[in-house]
């Protein structure tokens, strides 16, 4: 497993990623999800998504990484210093450690950028996952680490 910094000049790879983020999407989040959050993700994500504007979405994101194994993309973060906007993982690779790895790279780039903490806003599904990564509840599904 390597990785690295997703190239988003490379209209393959956001695609893969467009791909995952949907398919993990549907298989853990879509039941919880609210009719608003469930049209913004298939109009970002979907099948019919417009490939400029989820570019310009990534590109706001200055840490952006993924995870391969062999060529296939199996995780992806994306965030800023202070705020982790993504995290998905293919269903299959869940319990690797792989995720684990991904945050901790991500973290490490966030403090690169002098960042003292780090918030997000997790599914049901994921919050136990943050918490095993040294995360603590804010309130509701709103966790932050200190850096």
């Amino acid at each position: 497993m390597k990785i690295t910094k997703a190239n988003l000049d490379n209209k393959k790879v956001v695609k893969i990623i467009v791909g995952l983020i949907h398919e993990v999407f549907c298989e853990f989040n879509l039941k919880d999800s609210k009719d608003g959050l469930i049209k913004k993700m298939n109009s970002q994500y979907g099948k019919w998504y417009d490939y400029n504007a989820t570019l310009s979405i990534f590109q706001k994101s200055p840490l952006f990484f993924i995870a391969k194994d062999r060529d296939t993309i199996i995780w992806m973060i994306r965030g800023t210093s202070e705020k982790i906007l993504n995290l998905y993982v293919l269903k299959k690779r869940h319990l690797q450690w792989i995720g684990s790895k991904l945050l901790s790279t991500f973290e490490s780039a966030a403090k690169k950028l002098w960042s003292k903490s780090l918030v997000l806003k997790a599914s049901k599904y994921a919050v136990p996952f943050y918490l095993t990564n040294g995360y603590t509840i804010k309130n509701d599904r709103i966790l932050t680490k200190q850096l």
